[in-house]
């Protein structure tokens, strides 16, 4: 039991004792108006707020989708207030479980992509607040661009973001995650250690994510569509943790507010996009938002028609929880509770969605677009406007034919961005201070080119959707390891866009694949030029030039990196590979930072056990090994060579050394 309760619970026994003990009594009062007190005769609801990646809204029974994909969520809804229109503020993951958190928009928040610095301190999060207000406060996530280097896990007592080693190895970074299953066992063991005191749980679970590659049998049952298959497979799972909820003693399910919502949708192929981030369309940015009130509440089950923001769940935890907390002076977005409690409010104003990907990753225009219950106008060097009750697809573009709408919701576009500060850059190149650009000069990559200002002709990105989906299908020819290709397209693509950063970036990813380390540096050189605030590029940068024995520049780069974002455990991860064969010590210090800040990095207790094993440090190295092999970082029997000892050796070794039979 948390302080707070015990004061509660001690308040109520007092009885005659107050009579005898008035000191006590003020004391207790006192402790119970902190942050976490019982200010509140009713008790505060459990809190789980569950995050389905890439989940249109379409897809869901309760949106009216007739293919029963999600029996489960349906079921949740009966019960629940749905809103039928709800917004996502973003259509990337990152970003907008940023917004959802922080209760702010992403143009002031300064993460708009993923090309984005880890969200800013300066930010309270919503679990911040509950944690400071008596909660437990529990995360499981589903995916490595959610890992707490990013910033999101600030006021989660548990981060539950342990992924198997190997995916680190096999996959890019992007892709690396934990299956469903997985992830709601990990759910249910939190909330068994914690379903006796007020709690607060997370659960981001990355179906139907591509690639798309549902479990059996959803992968023969939906061979066809397998984006629904993983729409199946991830409600199946939801329906353990709700049948476990309702199993539980103490009316856990009553007892529970559950937000069930998507971070952003995915376009099958609408308008060209094949599947998020580019536009911001209806089919990515319009999510399901289903909201299941403790029973206590007494709030009547019902639709909502109006478009909501995804920013305004914090507002509505807090305010069905009873929380008064600073970050409320931060929220950008009002809480939904006027909408569905049967009092007199407040139109809504319309929901905002915007994407800066176009711009951060291309150079061509971002897209900014509000939409209300009927109408969505999309700002961009074409206008856009859509009639969602005449035209669900949005291929009837009435900017010219109604222009007095499209006049009005730009208007009312113009006034929200006025009414919050953007963060300071426009764009991620901005980011690169004056020692990033002349660490990259000093190695011969002189292609820097600054930013296009705010009031510059860009490209619209609907002209440029050939390229872009050129891009994105040199991307799938790396994964399947078709080099030759990769390079013919790009090779096309680069005498077009000389200035589009992607490609170089693309080509050295594929040298890296082929372990060909020179041309890997003049790519990654070139991209990092072309955008020095992309890491990424950086990143690979360096490891070339490491693995061509060129270790003082590969440091120093890598110093650049960890200037601006001491966080990143993947670059001193990488430092320590880079030190490992001729300074142990720092190369130790450095894992030793990167298990600081990710302690789930089974690669970083592998590459320490092995260090230990060559000092005959063989205590600690069996014990980084056997962590690692735990954690999964490489399957048993796996060889990872070690002056001639293969890693099974190494870890026999290690237990033999003091004495301990492997």
């Amino acid at each position: 039991m948390r302080p707070s309760a015990k004061i509660c619970h001690a308040k109520k026994r007092l009885g005659r004792a107050a009579l005898l003990y008035p000191g006590w009594v003020l004391l207790l009062v006192g402790l119970a108006l902190l942050p976490g007190g019982c200010r509140h005769s009713k008790p505060r609801p459990n809190i789980l707020i569950i995050t389905v990646d890439t989940l249109r809204a379409d897809r869901v029974g309760c949106y009216g989708f007739a293919g029963g994909l999600t029996p489960n969520v349906d079921a949740l809804a009966k019960d629940a207030i749905v809103f039928e229109r709800g917004v996502a503020q973003v259509p990337l993951t990152f970003p907008s479980h940023t917004a959802i958190f922080t209760g702010t928009y992403p143009f002031h928040n300064g993460v708009q992509d993923f090309t984005a610095q880890p969200l800013s301190d300066r930010f309270r999060t919503l679990a911040e607040s509950l944690k400071d207000h008596g909660y437990a406060t529990g995360a499981v996530v589903s995916s490595f661009v959610l890992d707490r280097s990013w910033g999101l896990a600030r006021g989660f007592e548990s981060y539950d973001d342990a992924f198997a080693g190997q995916e680190f190895l096999q996959k890019n970074i992007g892709l690396v995650e934990r299956r469903a299953e997985d992830s709601v066992n990990h759910a249910v063991s939190w909330l068994e250690a914690h379903r006796n005191q007020p709690f607060f749980l997370w659960l981001h679970l990355y179906y139907p994510h591509t690639p798309y590659n549902p479990p059996e049998p959803f992968r023969t049952r939906y061979a066809k569509q397998l984006y629904d298959g993983e729409i199946a497979y991830a409600d199946s799972q939801l329906g353990r943790l709700f049948s476990w909820l309702k199993e539980s003693p103490n009316g856990l399910f009553d007892n529970t507010l559950i937000v069930f919502l998507s971070d952003h949708g995915e376009s099958l192929g609408e308008h060209g996009e094949k599947e998020h981030g580019y536009f911001v369309y209806d089919s990515t940015v319009r999510v399901p938002l289903v909201l299941k009130p403790p029973k206590n509440a007494g709030l009547a089950a019902q639709r909502v028609a109006d478009a909501v923001e995804t920013i305004q769940v914090g507002p509505t935890v807090l305010d069905l929880a009873g929380v008064e907390d600073p970050i409320q002076k931060q929220f950008q977005a009002a809480s939904l509770v006027p909408l569905f409690n049967g009092k007199p409010h407040a139109p809504q104003r319309p929901a905002y969605s915007e994407t800066f990907y176009p711009l951060n990753s291309f150079g061509w225009s971002p897209l900014r677009s509000v939409q209300t219950a009927r109408y969505q106008y999309i700002e961009a060097p074409i206008q856009e406007l859509y009639d969602h009750q005449a035209d669900l697809a949005e291929n009837n573009n009435l900017a010219a034919k109604d222009a007095a709408v499209a006049a009005s919701l730009r208007t009312q576009l113009s006034q929200l961005l006025a009414d919050y500060p953007a963060a300071a850059t426009l764009s991620s190149a901005t980011n690169a201070s004056p020692d990033i650009l002349e660490k990259l000069r000093s190695l011969g990559y002189v292609a820097y080119r600054a930013p296009a200002s705010a009031s510059s002709r860009l490209a619209d990105p609907k002209d440029k959707l050939l390229i872009f989906q050129d891009v994105l299908r040199a991307t799938d020819l790396i994964q399947l390891g078709n080099f030759a290709e990769t390079r013919s397209l790009l090779a096309n693509l680069q005498r077009n866009e000389p200035h589009l950063y992607l490609i170089p970036f693309l080509l050295g990813e594929a040298a890296s694949h082929e372990a060909q380390w020179k041309e890997a540096e003049k790519n990654f050189g070139h991209a990092a030029a072309l955008n020095p605030g992309f890491e990424q590029a950086r990143m690979g940068l360096a490891r070339a030039l490491g693995l061509q024995g060129k270790i003082a520049q590969a440091k120093d780069l890598l110093g650049t990196l960890l200037t601006t974002n001491p966080q990143n455990f993947r670059a001193w991860f990488l430092l320590a590979q880079i030190e490992s064969k001729d300074d142990p010590r720092s190369s130790r210090e450095a894992l030793d930072k990167v298990i600081a800040i990710q302690p789930n990095f089974a690669l970083a207790y592998r590459d320490r056990g092995l260090l230990s094993v060559r000092e005959q440090t063989y205590v600690s190295g069996a014990e980084d090994l056997s962590h690692a092999v735990a954690a999964g970082s490489v399957p048993e029997g796996s060889v990872f060579e070690l002056s001639g000892c293969a890693y099974d050796c190494a870890l026999a070794v290690a237990l033999d050394g003091f004495g301990v039979s492997s």
